[in-house]
């Protein structure tokens, strides 16, 4: 998807969505894209064999789609392989744009190599939903919990791209390694929007049963900054610097403890299951 006249002289931005699945949010996603106030934009979905009618949607919506069958590093490497863009922005499927993102980041961009963007949950009327907001809102503001998601395509070629072993925490470990390799960095209050994060208990456990099956691997790699992440803490020092309220804080330092024991759960359970592969493989 090419800018329209009178937009010659703005910068290519090539946006990247990996997906699988994802006919419920896409949708809104796309249109928050091609809504930006910035032009020319590109559209690269990088989809993982989905069964719904995710490739149909995005197709239908002028996105180039593309398929693999990796993890989400895999796709956002392949979409910035044939992203025409001097910037790349990796945005999820389940991700909403304010409608000057893109143009803020552009500008924001100037002098530096990547933009932090701010990550929000549109809260639904639920406790967990709730919850999971407000300490999204609240870490936004903790340095160990932000990523640069909107990069000039020559930095991240030359760094090499995602982990292609990582689909937990790759986005961290890039905004890690950008910063060691002497890449420079802004932050931005531009916000993207997350319209798929957990509304129930169940869903909370279900996404860190997801995640746990790969955070061994990120947190071998960034042992240090894996245990200071965990600590549910650190939303205090995060809350003294952001304009959430007063009551937000408690839940939030409550929900990091429910969810550092959802995911210690999970990687038991995979470690369990690995090893009871393995035994199978050899009494085989």
């Amino acid at each position: 998807m090419r800018g329209s006249e009178g937009h010659c002289n703005s910068p290519l931005v090539s946006v990247i969505i990996p997906s699988k699945n994802s006919e419920c949010t896409i949708t809104d996603c796309l249109v928050s894209i091609i809504s930006q106030s910035h032009k020319p934009i590109e559209i690269i979905v990088v989809d993982c064999v989905s069964t719904d009618l995710t490739r149909e949607i995005a197709q239908r919506m002028g996105a180039l789609v593309v398929s693999h069958d990796g993890e989400r590093s895999v796709a956002k490497n392949l979409g910035a392989k044939i992203a025409n863009g001097e910037y790349l922005f990796f945005v999820d499927a389940d991700q909403k744009l304010s409608p000057d993102l893109i143009e803020t980041c552009v500008k924001t961009i100037d002098g530096v190599d990547g933009v932090v963007i701010t990550d929000q949950d549109i809260s639904k009327d639920t406790i967990v939903s709730r919850l999971v907001a407000s300490r999204r809102k609240i870490l936004s503001y903790d340095p160990l919990n932000v990523a640069s998601r909107f990069v000039r395509k020559d930095a991240f070629d030359r760094l090499g791209g995602f982990d292609l072993d990582l689909y937990v925490g790759e986005d961290l470990d890039l905004h890690r390694r950008l910063l060691l390799n002497g890449f420079k960095m802004a932050h931005s209050r531009a916000t993207v929007w997350h319209l798929g994060s957990p509304a129930d208990l169940k869903g909370l456990l279900s996404r860190s049963m997801y995640y746990s099956s790969n955070y061994l691997r990120y947190a071998s790699k960034n042992p240090l900054i894996s245990l200071k992440r965990m600590n549910p803490l650190r939303a205090i020092t995060a809350w003294k610097r952001s304009d959430a309220r007063g009551s937000d804080l408690l839940p939030a330092v409550f929900l990091g403890f429910l969810s550092n024991a959802f995911l210690i759960i999970g990687v038991l359970l995979n470690m369990n299951a690995r090893e009871g592969t393995q035994k199978e493989a050899d009494n085989a």
